[in-house]
């Protein structure tokens, strides 16, 4: 049976930018088949996978939102999201893909966005200790909210 929930990360190798990547990786070390995850590169990407999903947990680097590698969540639409600027040089912009999925009839009943604060996105550039923080911050909350247990190792450490 399909996971009704589906997690995506969305990021590129460039520095901070693969943050959502990162959220997602974690989120998937921990889960089995409480949800499907998805690494994406760019926001349309989504369409292809959006049957049959009834909540969607979106991960993303963002600018604007606070200090870097701060943590956000939002619920789609939100109007705060227009202030936002998303990571990458995607064709459709995150708030595009959810606005088209919308109209197509195919947006999940729930759309949680999760950013995290970048502030480097070049080419061959590691992720700064604060944006993985941030991922490993935000992993932890979004795990909390979906209900998926800690990894074993985790647990010993608690």
């Amino acid at each position: 049976m399909k996971p009704e929930t589906m997690i995506a990360g969305i990021g590129s190798p460039h520095g901070d930018d693969r943050v959502g990547w990162e959220i997602a990786n974690a989120i998937q070390s921990r889960t089995s088949d409480r949800a499907s995850v998805r690494l994406v590169r760019t926001p349309d990407e989504l369409l292809d996978w959006l049957e049959g999903i009834q909540e969607l947990v979106i991960c993303d680097a963002c600018q604007g939102a606070g200090e870097v590698g701060s943590v956000h969540q939002w619920e789609w639409p939100c109007a705060d999201l227009e202030s936002i600027s998303w990571s990458g040089t995607h064709n459709l912009s995150l708030l595009a893909v959810l606005a088209l999925a919308r109209q197509l009839d195919r947006l999940p009943a729930s759309v949680w966005i999760w950013g995290v604060e970048v502030q480097q996105v070049q080419p061959d550039q590691p992720m700064s200790n604060a944006v993985m923080a941030g991922a490993t911050s935000a992993a932890e909350s979004i795990c909390k909210a979906l209900s998926i247990p800690q990894n074993e190792t985790e647990k010993q450490h608690a």
